[in-house]
């Protein structure tokens, strides 16, 4: 062919470029001359081009052949452009681009691979000063970040931080790349925090966001900044789980959607980002007006056009959005509307690809939990279509995803259910779950997810008769449960992720006790609950560290924190190489180590302590005692099952929350009954055995002083007065209280003092805080009362009343009173325990809360009593942690707490409080004798039992907890 036939060739593809026209015959042109010369790179070039352009315009096979053909050409191109030529940097951008569509239609990491390995090339390729740099540098670090979402590689961020702080500085101030460049920075620091489960990246990237915002000058600049900072407080959100945040976000997006016109290009796109914050909002606070508000955002963005990814992605928040009101409401409508939703993503989803699987997700995700939560039991229908579905998910999922091991998850408690509803071969889908819970527990995946891959993997195993395998599976969940809570994660986020592993620590031990080893099941309920107040016991073993190796604490810092953002095996070598050079250290020999039983066993020197475990398969109690040839004896509750436990409880919780405030007389008569009847059922299947097992068979008399005993119940038995059991219209001869004197505690570890009690001869002055009238709460003239009675008993007390009961004031003088008492108003929320609080009297604007009382250090806590409502009431997810507002007062730092179980009575609450310190006082002659509260709670308890034996809810509820 002639020079000048390839020069019109080559004008003509140019002119089809620009135009988008059909470039048929000239593509059919220039691969006749590159059949003639294959190494003419610019006919190559311009033919691959061409096809992209064309690739453009096309779907289906005819788009993917395209792409296919360009690709491959440039590929022809690459041994000619070898380093230092001309062409080098188009030629490997090209490929660049080619790679990146190719991506965005598929789940497949390589595509992405490639893409970055031709973009570093490209810049490689670039000097400095050259436009085409920076251009290249963008998309590099664009496609590390994909490369990152996909895979989990943490080197991706490392590098794509840094490629984007070269450019994003080299960028002109007035160049429009500069905006983007900073865009793909916080975009590059966000996927760093990830990698690393650092904030540090996040708090640059708002810096940056908010850097932005202010020298924005235009409307449409100022609405840009606002939502690269959006997305930043998002991110950091999301890592610390501080509301603040996220309530700035949707603030801003209100302002970004308002200043936005309708008929801007982002406008759709701002709106999806305003409805996503207000819908992590409306999660956060359990709102479901807020929550409909989201829907309603999500609903107007899909009636508007828009691109078929986004669309998807729009449909699939709506699903999650509506399966979360439903949650919070139980209406049946948006569940329908949720499917329907899904199943519309689905249909919608541009395929196949990574939306098509993200959509299919989501509906399998609806249809397992609409299963779940089906009034008329499990939906065998929808389990199926959920399998089909997770399966096809499961497919797709490339093995180095980061989602992998949850989508797995997924399928796995799919095929468990299936399992439960005893469609088909139960053994079956037992072992098809076994084989995918292991996969998954194996998979990349953030820590949360392996640690319930274990745990379901270890009940699989119990369920298909491995006692064996169910052990090591619970073992390896328990082991990574100290990267769970990484120390930068804020106190209600490190509550979020305890949540996760309910069920845990009483499967563990259970799978222990199939195989006849109560002081394993003890270990690994020591490991695995309590987890914050061991985070305490942790930071002094830390402060020891860091004094005996600096170098050795701040890599335990690094390992343990990175661990968080990969996959690793349970046995990991790194993790287990640190552990043993740790302990070599003098004085660090049990360095994170479960304490051994006979390291326990000290706890139970004044008395047993006495686990109750409850699972689906077995009931148990472990008494531990400081006997050093047998310090656990197991005791099978066998009258006991876990569906009973359940169906108690929810009766427990009608008499005690709802009744007492009936105006119906005939109804708090029934309720009170219905107490007693659980106070015989606990008698009889759980505190009888162990009581006839410590031989504490008979009352205890007036001349010999009553045993102490120590309840450590797990899981829901937390909620259930265990000192309180008995029959106690039997004149003493079978009841708890007749027979021992009770505590509580949260684990064994919790019984070890945490600070050193005052010098010998330091008086126990006492702080009483009285809030008769707190603001927007109900009178409480027992607090006045208490008051009253404490100045007489406690002449040297410090009283803030009143308007004195101040946040300031309490929080001023708590570290300089050993005894702090407390009559006001107590509150609890279910759903974030850390704001449960005192109601003192400035409460509505400086809140004295759970998190707060948990942070304190206070050196001389000795006694708190508590005389206020459901002080250690909590959400069922969070009962192993304590996380009350007497398990706060633990935390920070008392040895011994009296709180309540559940709303108590305002007169009789009056009684106990005198009763109590006159007895700690000897009638107002002494200091108060805190190592005998005890004693004193239990004989003031008594007195009002044996008044009113009829009316359990007026002295069942109040605890003691500690020494």
């Amino acid at each position: 062919m002639s020079k000048w036939k390839r020069r019109r060739l080559l004008f003509m593809a140019e002119v089809h470029e620009r135009r988008g026209t059909d470039p048929s015959d000239v593509l059919a042109g220039l691969h006749e001359l590159a059949a003639e010369d294959p190494y003419d790179l610019e006919v190559l070039l311009t033919a691959a081009e061409l096809l992209a352009d064309r690739a453009g315009r096309r779907t289906g096979t005819a788009r993917e052949a395209d792409l296919a053909a360009s690709i491959a050409l440039l590929h022809r191109c690459v041994p000619l452009v070898p380093p230092g030529h001309y062409d080098r940097g188009r030629v490997f951008n090209s490929l660049g681009q080619r790679l990146f569509t190719v991506a965005q239609g598929t789940d497949s990491p390589e595509p992405v691979v490639e893409s970055v390995l031709a973009f570093r090339e490209a810049v490689a390729a670039t000097p400095h000063g050259n436009s085409m740099r920076q251009v290249n540098q963008f998309y590099l670090v664009v496609q590390l970040g994909e490369h990152f979402e996909r895979s989990g590689d943490r080197d991706a961020p490392v590098e794509a931080v840094q490629v984007a702080r070269e450019g994003y500085a080299t960028v002109p101030p007035s160049d429009g790349l500069r905006p983007m460049f900073r865009t793909a920075l916080i975009t590059s620091l966000r996927h760093l925090a990830g990698a690393t489960a650092h904030v540090e990246p996040l708090q640059e990237a708002v810096g940056l966001a908010r850097e932005a915002l202010s020298e924005a000058s235009s409307t449409s600049d100022r609405a840009g900044a606002q939502f690269d900072l959006v997305r930043a407080l998002r991110a950091l959100h999301d890592a610390t789980a501080d509301t603040r945040l996220l309530v700035e976000a949707v603030n801003l997006s209100e302002q970004c959607l308002a200043a936005t016109p309708r008929r801007d290009p982002g406008f759709n796109t701002r709106r999806t980002r305003l409805a996503s914050a207000v819908r992590l909002l409306a999660q956060d606070r359990r709102d479901p007006d807020l929550m409909r508000r989201a829907i309603d955002l999500m609903r107007a963005t899909i009636e508007a056009p828009s691109a078929a990814d986004e669309h998807a992605d729009t449909l699939i928040d709506l699903t999650q959005s509506l399966a979360s009101l439903h949650a919070m409401t139980n209406d049946q409508l948006a569940l329908r509307d949720a499917e329907l939703t899904a199943r519309t993503a689905v249909a919608a989803a541009p395929g196949p690809g990574p939306w098509r699987t993200e959509a299919q997700f989501a509906l399998a995700t609806i249809l397992l939990y609409g299963s779940s939560v089906d009034a008329r039991g499990t939906d065998a229908v929808a389990l199926h279509e959920a399998l089909g579905l997770f399966q096809h998910v499961a497919a797709a999922t490339p093995p180095d995803h980061r989602e992998r091991g949850d989508r797995l998850w997924h399928l796995g408690v799919t095929l468990r259910d299936l399992a439960r509803h005893g469609d088909g071969d139960t053994a079956a889908w037992r072992r098809q779950a076994r084989h995918v819970f292991a996969e998954a527990a194996s998979a990349a995946g953030p820590p949360n997810v392996r640690i319930k891959s274990f745990q379901h993997l270890g009940a699989m195993e119990a369920a298909l008769g491995d006692p064996h395998a169910a052990l090591a599976a619970y073992e390896a969940a328990v082991a990574l449960l100290p990267q769970l809570t990484p120390d930068w994660l804020s106190y209600i986020g490190n509550i979020i992720g305890l949540r996760q592993i309910e069920g845990l620590p009483d499967g563990a031990a259970a799978a222990a006790l199939e195989l006849g080893r109560p002081e394993r099941a003890l270990e690994l309920l020591e490991l695995s609950r309590g987890i914050l107040h061991g985070r305490t016991l942790e930071a002094r073993d830390l402060r020891l560290l860091r004094h005996r190796s600096p170098q050795l604490h701040a890599e335990f810092l690094r390992l343990r924190t990175a661990l968080n953002a990969r996959a690793r095996d349970g046995n990991d070598g790194n993790w287990d190489d640190l552990m043993s050079r740790i302990r070599s250290l003098d004085g660090m020999a049990g360095f994170l180590r479960a304490p051994s039983v006979q390291a326990l066993r000290r706890h139970a020197d004044q008395g047993p302590v006495v686990i109750v475990n409850i699972t689906e398969r077995r009931c148990d109690a472990l008494i531990l005692r400081a006997d050093a040839k047998q310090p656990v004896l197991p005791v099978p509750l066998t009258g006991l099952t876990q569906a009973d436990v359940i169906a108690h409880l929810l009766r427990l919780t009608r008499a005690v929350f709802a009744a007492p405030n009936d105006p119906s007389l005939l109804t708090r008569r029934d309720a009170q009954r219905d107490l007693d009847e659980i106070l015989r059922w606990l008698w009889d299947r759980v505190t009888a055995p162990v009581l006839d097992a410590l031989s504490l068979t008979a009352p205890s008399s007036d001349t010999q002083p009553p045993p102490r005993i120590w309840w450590c119940p797990v899981g829901l038995m937390a909620y259930f007065p265990l000192h309180a059991a008995g029959h106690h219209d039997s004149g003493g001869k079978a009841t708890v209280m007749d027979r021992a004197v009770s505590s509580y505690t949260t684990t064994v570890r919790a019984l070890a003092g945490r600070f050193s009690p005052p010098a010998a001869g330091t008086t126990l002055h006492t702080l009483v805080v009285a809030v008769p009238d707190a603001e927007n709460a109900p009178s409480l003239p027992g607090a006045a009362a208490e008051a009253a009675a404490l100045t007489e008993l406690l002449p040297n007390a410090l009283v803030l009343s009143g308007a004195q009961a101040t946040y300031e004031n309490v929080v001023r003088a708590l570290p300089a009173y050993p005894v702090a008492h407390f009559s006001c108003h107590g509150l609890t929320f279910w759903e974030n325990p850390a704001a449960g609080m005192l109601l003192l009297h400035d409460h509505l604007t400086r809140p004295l809360t759970v998190e707060q009382l948990s942070a304190m250090e206070l050196p001389y806590a000795d006694l708190a009593y508590l005389s206020a409502c459901s002080t250690s009431n909590t959400h069922p997810d969070n009962a192993d942690e304590g996380l009350h507002i007497t398990g706060a007062f633990q935390l920070a730092g008392y040895r011994r707490v009296i709180g309540t179980l559940w709303p108590v009575n305002d007169t009789t609450s009056v009684e106990i409080t005198r009763a109590t310190y006159a007895d700690l006082t000897h009638g107002g002659s002494t200091p108060p004798r805190t190592e005998l509260s005890a004693q004193a709670l239990h004989r003031a308890v008594r007195a009002l039992r044996d008044r009113y034996p009829a009316s359990p809810s007026l002295w069942a509820g109040y605890v003691h907890v500690g020494h």
